[in-house]
């Protein structure tokens, strides 16, 4: 486990922004897997203040096809940066709110998603997603990607799993949500022009969640069962996937725990 401060109700909240770092983000990055075979998704909102404007990605995969809506230029000044953030005009409605801090969240999403894939790409479909989510772990700092970075302004980030509940209607099609969920919050520079790679394996009470530059390669991750969380160092590992049967067949993480010994997680 990290030896970092504990986190408090302030994490949640917008921090100090280095004004001589022009990449510096503020982002808030919510995932969810319904356990049923439903709908999942990711919504990421990156806030840049110092080019005072924010980057929304937000995708829903349904029914064999991806809908999202990405946007590079939503103007800071429409931010509500009062709890949590959100946004509504031009027909784009967002929000995360804190419900309690560091305990939950109420994640609301509603605009017209282009299709990306499958017989309607193309096609632009009404999305409203609203979901109740509560914390299955604790919070964990998982650094900043930066370590060697000096300033007098922190750059942070933690982790969090999550449960989700609620309702995500696409077109006119409402689908009920029992989903394993996860959060990255995070506040510092960023930069984006390199390749990346993000995970989430979701089961009841079982994640396996990793990120990192590439993979197989270092990265980092978790892993919780029954509410416990160890943080991983991820050095390897394989995912195969039956695309008819529509589900992982085998997946597997060669990794260690910061600071414990390596293992095989299947």
């Amino acid at each position: 486990m990290s030896t970092a401060a504990p986190l408090t109700p302030t994490d949640e909240q917008s921090h100090p922004v280095d004004p001589e770092d022009w990449s510096w983000s503020e982002s808030w990055f919510f995932s969810w897997i319904d356990l049923e075979g439903g709908p999942a998704g990711f919504f990421r909102v990156g806030v840049l203040p110092n080019q005072r404007r924010a980057m929304l990605w937000s995708f829903v995969h349904v029914n064999g096809e991806w809908l999202g809506i990405e946007e590079s230029r939503l103007a800071f000044d429409d931010l509500d940066f009062g709890n949590g953030v959100a946004y509504d005009k031009w027909a784009l409605s967002f929000g995360w709110q804190p419900t309690p801090p560091l305990g939950g969240a109420r994640f609301t999403f509603d605009g017209n998603a282009l299709v990306r894939s499958g017989p309607n790409a193309g096609a632009y479909i009404p999305l409203s997603i609203e979901l109740s989510c509560t914390a299955t772990g604790e919070g964990i700092r998982t650094g900043t990607g930066d370590d060697d970075r000096q300033s007098l302004y922190e750059a942070s980030r933690f982790e969090q799993s999550l449960e989700a509940t609620g309702t995500i209607v696409v077109g006119s099609h409402q689908h009920h949500i029992g989903a394993g969920a996860h959060r990255d919050r995070s506040w510092g520079p960023r930069e984006w022009r390199q390749s990346f790679i993000l995970g989430d394996l979701q089961a009841p009470g079982r994640q396996l969640y990793f990120v990192g530059r590439s993979f197989p390669g270092l990265g980092m991750g978790l892993y919780r069962e029954d509410g416990q969380v160890r943080q991983l160092l991820v050095v390897d590992g394989s995912i195969d996937f039956d695309d008819d049967a529509k589900q992982s067949t085998r997946h597997g993480c060669d990794s260690r725990e910061r600071t414990g010994p390596r293992s095989r997680l299947r």
